[in-house]
């Protein structure tokens, strides 16, 4: 049995564009909004500066200060620049919320209703 078979690879993009699947589209750009929405309670604050000043792109968030990088890892870091790593976990006002892999912790807490924000947004359903 001999099969042939067509595809038009435009109309995959036309369909993705209208749900808002887009590299940069409307469903990009919620999610990335809703997980700096949803991390920011498990963002290390003392002053603020790194939990307040978020740079939320379509594709990522970036948290620009001179401490954001151990902050994140959790480590002190002693001497001067260019400091030195050290084994000794850091501690944080507002833990065990806030923290170290605030954007993993948050997910293992909140994928699911972002999931479902994301999905609805789309117009289909998360699994």
């Amino acid at each position: 049995m001999k099969m042939t078979v067509e595809s038009n690879l435009d109309g995959v993009a036309a369909m993705l564009k209208k749900r808002g699947l887009e590299v940069g589209g409307r469903v990009q750009r919620l999610f990335t909004n809703e997980v700096a929405r949803y991390a920011d309670p498990y963002i290390p604050m003392q002053q603020g500066a790194l939990k307040n000043m978020p740079i939320i792109e379509d594709d990522g968030i970036i948290y620009n200060t001179p401490y954001a990088r151990y902050q994140y890892y959790g480590k002190v870091m002693v001497g001067k620049a260019p400091k030195k790593l050290t084994e000794r976990s850091l501690t944080y006002h507002g833990a065990p919320k806030r923290g170290a892999f605030w954007d993993k912790r948050m997910w293992a807490d909140k994928k699911s209703i972002i999931m479902d924000m994301v999905a609805k947004e789309a117009g289909g359903r998360a699994e």
